[in-house]
Order: structure tokens, then sequence, then C-alpha cells
């Protein structure tokens, strides 16, 4: 019985972290967003109510072009998964539509790819 109690614990550790940040540290962005540390820079992950935005910023926190990046999210909610596909809407960002807004524990995964190669990978669970 402790040894599944044990196993349990450590599984239900591991998928919290997994979904907790993209990179390393995490705080606050210029956008309202979580800003993630990626390397070669920062991604800051926002929300509204109609669509997810993706903006990029170098070491310093310099916003960098979205222009020539691509990406996806996978967004998971109410059991149900739905993959959108980002792309620039401006020379600062790159968005993807939502159908509905992002519902408390909603958890969202991004992959993208900055036009000088850069992958990075963001997770984010609705608060």
């Amino acid at each position: 019985m402790k040894t599944m109690t044990l196993a349990l614990a450590v599984t239900l550790a591991l998928s919290t972290s997994a979904f907790a940040a993209g990179g390393g540290h995490s705080h606050k962005g210029p956008n309202g967003g979580e800003l993630i540390d990626v390397k070669g820079g920062h991604a800051e992950l926002v929300d509204t109510q109609t669509e997810i935005a993706l903006y990029f910023s170098d070491e310093d926190g310099k916003p960098q072009s979205a222009k020539g990046a691509s990406g996806k999210a996978t967004v998971m909610s109410a059991g149900k998964t739905e993959t959108l596909v980002l792309s620039p809407a401006n020379s600062e960002k790159l968005t993807a539509p939502l159908a509905q807004p992002l519902a408390k524990g909603d958890k969202v995964v991004v992959s993208a790819k900055t036009a000088d190669g850069r992958s990075i990978q963001v997770r984010h669970v609705e608060k």
C-alpha cells in the first residue's frame, strides 16, 4: 500500500511540474501574460477571451519580431483536445483564435519555432 501511495504521489508531482512552465523561471510579462525564460530570451503566453498570443523578447526584454515564426497550441479542456495553428498577427506576436475562453484548469502546450530556428516550448495551466 505504501508503494502504491508513493508511486501515485510521484506521478502527480511530475505531471503538475510538467505543466508549470516551458523553461525555467517564469513571471508576469509586459503584455500581462506568463513570461518564460527560453533559449536566447523569453516567450510570453497571453490568453484573452478570443485568442492565444505568443510574444518573443531577447535576453534584455527587448521585443523580437514574430515574422517568419510559426507554431501550434494544443489546448486540453474538459476532456477534449484541440490543436490551434499559431501564425504571425503582426510583427510582434503569433496568435490563434480561441473557440471559447480558457477555463480554470485548462492546459495549453505551445510549440513554436522562431525565424532564426530556435525551438520554443511553453506549458500553461489556466488559473
